[in-house]
């Protein structure tokens, strides 16, 4: 992987957990891109580039929330956009949070209380005179948010991890970046898991090497892969892996099961993990089913 791949890898990540937060989750350029530039050392301009290829990628969603100055060049301004990770749980957290910001808003602006539909249905068709408002900023992303969410109902397979990865990958490719960094120094393995030393030379037997996750795994250990997987809380990903037949060793269901365990463990003081507590306990219900299904009897 790049040296550019694992940036805008990273850049996702700081969105994601940006969006994970309990207050101020939607980060917006005119502050968003200051943050990237003093954690990456990078121009504007090419952070700006990061972020629409993982927007192209379908890694994350841009909302133009501030119109550019019609009198000023692209250039000089750029307007203002907000950033969202391309997740369901998430996008719709996200709905739940800006409708009761807006409501909230709305109230203190007009002194009237409405619902959050009539409150867009009645402001949005405005948005163009609302540019650059609280009001207006917040109107944006709620109905963008709804538009987002009904698009990943409607095309779940888009939104693949396996397909998003490499789709950014061949975008950056597309673009230039061929140099390739020393995995010693990616920061992308203290982040999501083991040292990307760990990458698989050999696709296992079962796996199709020209499928998304054969190409995965050609790049990525499949251990390092479920540790990126589990941290992002993808239990569902996790879950069509094993039921697929593309995650079948033992050692690979005791790291899964293991680390569902300690999750878990967690859950009492980790509001964001506390969500998902079903949908850990039946995968790791699941991974036990699977090893206990391959575990040699026990000889007296």
């Amino acid at each position: 992987m790049s040296a550019l791949s694992e940036v805008a890898l990273q850049i996702a990540s700081e969105i994601r957990k940006v969006n994970l937060r309990e207050d101020q989750r939607i980060p917006t350029s005119d502050t968003f891109i200051k943050e990237l530039m003093s954690l990456f050392s990078r121009e504007p301009d090419e952070l700006r580039n990061i972020l629409e290829t993982l927007r192209t990628a379908k890694i994350i969603f841009i909302i133009k929330i501030v119109l550019p100055d019609d009198k000023a060049s692209k250039m000089n301004d750029p307007g203002v956009d907000a950033y969202a990770y391309a997740d369901l749980k998430i996008l719709n957290d996200l709905k739940y949070y800006s409708e009761k910001k807006l409501e909230r808003l709305y109230e203190a602006t007009y002194y009237k209380k409405k619902s959050p539909s009539t409150i867009t249905r009645e402001l949005f068709p405005k948005i163009r005179e609302l540019n650059n408002t609280p009001i207006g900023r917040i109107v944006n992303i709620a109905v963008m948010l709804e538009e987002y969410i009904r698009m990943m109902n409607n095309n779940p397979n888009e939104f693949q991890e396996e397909f998003r990865s490499q789709a950014m990958e061949d975008l950056l490719l597309s673009k230039g970046d061929t140099s390739e960094t020393p995995v010693r120094q990616t920061p992308l393995s203290n982040s999501f898991g083991p040292n990307l030393s760990q990458r698989a030379t050999d696709i296992p037997n079962n796996i199709n090497p020209n499928s998304p996750w054969g190409r995965m795994v050609s790049k990525f250990s499949i251990d390092f892969l479920l540790r990126v997987h589990l941290r992002k809380c993808e239990f569902e990903t996790v879950r069509k892996l094993i039921t697929s037949g593309k995650v079948t060793s033992e050692e690979n269901l005791r790291l899964i099961r293991d680390s569902l365990l300690k999750m878990e463990k967690n859950v009492n003081v980790d509001k964001v993990l506390a969500s998902y507590l079903d949908e850990m306990t039946e995968l790791r219900r699941l991974t036990q089913r699977k090893i206990n299904s391959i575990a040699k009897p026990k000889t007296y």
